[in-house]
């Protein structure tokens, strides 16, 4: 069962590597410079930033349960870092999933109301939005010491985040977490009814130009759905079974996110970035064929014939 644990973890650390340096690459190239933002995408670009903590946060957890593995008198000693190590991750995992509800919220209220949307969408900050997702992703520390009263006892066979808090804190992680999800998946799929009557019905044929916060906000709800919510579902639904036990597979939960956070990312670079980089050209290209043609006529003299 170590050997499934290690592939686990070291997958999991390749993941956080490719999130961290492709979201970096993201607010290098477009958060931080003000020519190439969009006010529809203020959103993804807090979830940008955060993703980078959350990379940081969730490697170093996976490399002290590596480490736990091969110096077991290390993890005696320091079996209070499973949750210390692994809260933080956690909060920012909770952010995440507020804003992506906040995004998806977004998406519906500006494809339904398009006219209220843009007259209306200044009285609600995206500051405030981002703070109401940080106080909710804090709160977890407030619901695992206070509410559910936990004390620190870790079992001996315990490795990870899951089997490390009690039954209380476990069931109000997966609550919230079902709630939020059900949320999301209701909001996108109000979406893609929207944009599928508006490209299809109303075009009479298929149009390509989705709009790029739109097919994010898709892309976000497919990568939560099978790399967030589904890993956590199955996990509760069997808790029994060998494997969804913590014990034998390891962080598969924290795993399951952070490649979700690495697949996204790569899909999102590459629209972002890269695409965008190539239509530059292009758009560069046919303005010098446009220019040459007109340059060459102006200095052509007309033959004059006596």
């Amino acid at each position: 069962m170590d050997s499934i644990i290690i592939l686990v973890c070291l997958l999991g650390i390749v993941c956080a590597l490719i999130t961290i340096f492709l979201n970096i690459n993201l607010v290098v190239k477009i958060v931080l410079k003000k020519s190439q933002r969009k006010d529809d995408m203020h959103l993804f670009y807090y979830r940008f930033t955060m993703d980078i903590f959350f990379g940081f946060c969730l490697l170093s957890y996976i490399v002290f349960i590596l480490l736990s593995m091969e110096g077991p008198s290390f993890m005696g000693e320091y079996r209070n870092l499973i949750v210390y190590l692994a809260l933080p991750w956690s909060n920012f995992a909770a952010c995440r999933s507020l804003i992506a509800l906040a995004i998806a919220t977004e998406r519906v209220v500006a494809a339904y109301f398009p006219m209220t949307f843009r007259s209306r969408r200044d009285r609600i900050p995206n500051l405030a939005i981002l703070f109401v997702a940080v106080g909710f992703g804090l709160s977890e520390e407030i619901v695992l010491f206070e509410f559910c009263s936990y004390n620190m006892v870790i079992p001996q066979s315990c490795r990870v985040f899951g089997c490390a808090v009690n039954k209380c804190f476990y069931n109000f992680w997966t609550i919230h977490k079902t709630v939020i999800f059900c949320l999301i998946v209701l909001m996108s799929i109000l979406l893609s009814v929207k944009l599928f009557i508006w490209n299809h019905l109303k075009h009479g044929k298929s149009n390509s130009q989705l709009s790029k916060a739109n097919r994010l906000a898709l892309l976000d709800t497919i990568t939560v759905l099978l790399f967030d919510f589904l890993p956590s579902f199955c996990g509760s639904m069997w808790p029994t079974a060998p494997m969804f036990s913590f014990d034998n597979v390891g962080p598969y939960n924290a795993v399951g996110k952070v490649t979700g956070c690495a697949i996204e990312s790569i899909v999102v670079s590459t629209v972002l970035i890269f695409r965008s980089s190539k239509t530059q050209e292009k758009m560069s290209s046919s303005v010098r064929k446009t220019t040459i043609p007109k340059l060459s006529s102006r200095n052509s003299k007309p033959n004059i014939h006596i």
